[in-house]
């Protein structure tokens, strides 16, 4: 490695650790600690009042120890066929929620953190496991609906790879060309494989038609 090579290499961290200093998450205030409590108990009602008369959803705060935000509570929860858990999501975009970034501490029923993410995690204390996780990664294995609204709520596409990925192993169309559709790259290779090579392995001839007809090839 030559000297430029190292220095280049050293002015990119220490850009990239200025970024993360300045990108931590805010806290909540008592608003939001009742937004949160709402959001958990799928009270739809409540959630929505509290988002009118100014709660944050970005905004964290402690929850049985955890930091999180009400944001990342409604993500991980999500289920399918669950309509009022997914009007929580809805509402909360609408309120501002940010659809490229969720705030909130990585638990066992939440979205895995690999370590890297961990080590660059931002917000008090910069704790193993708390960080901002990618809505679209967190919503993705649960329900089309939410991943449509984060779309339309203007979702990054380049943070869709791994969601593309993913849907077309669970095999759930609905979401594959949603994403697609929405600019994700067909020609992603997030991992060990490509969109298409997923559709392949599962042997789903629709998706690989489809995939191919929007310019995915088996190596990009």
């Amino acid at each position: 490695m030559t000297a430029v090579t190292r220095v280049a290499m050293v002015a990119a961290c220490v850009l990239t650790l200025s970024s993360c200093s300045q990108k931590r998450a805010q806290d909540g205030g008592e608003p939001e600690r009742q937004l949160a409590a709402a959001t958990t108990a799928g009270d739809v009602a409540k959630v929505s009042q509290l988002l009118t008369s100014g709660a944050d959803p970005n905004k964290v705060v402690q929850v049985d120890g955890d930091t999180q935000s009400a944001w990342f509570l409604a993500l991980r929860q999500v289920r399918p066929f669950k309509p009022p858990l997914v009007e929580i999501v809805r509402l909360m975009l609408k309120a501002g929620a940010n659809p490229n970034k969720a705030w909130g501490t990585n638990v066992s029923s939440g979205p895995r953190q690999s370590a890297w993410r961990q080590f660059f995690s931002e917000g008090p204390g910069r704790r193993a496991g708390f960080g901002s996780d990618n809505p679209i990664h967190i919503a993705t294995w649960f329900d089309a609906d939410v991943v449509r609204a984060l779309v339309a709520a203007g979702f990054d596409p380049r943070f869709g790879d791994s969601a593309l990925v993913g849907a077309v192993e669970a095999q759930d169309s609905e979401i594959v060309h949603t994403l697609v559709e929405a600019g994700v790259n067909v020609n992603c290779r997030p991992g060990a494989i490509t969109p298409l090579v997923a559709a392949i392995e599962a042997r789903d001839l629709a998706l690989m038609t489809y995939l191919e007809e929007h310019g995915a090839r088996e190596k990009p």
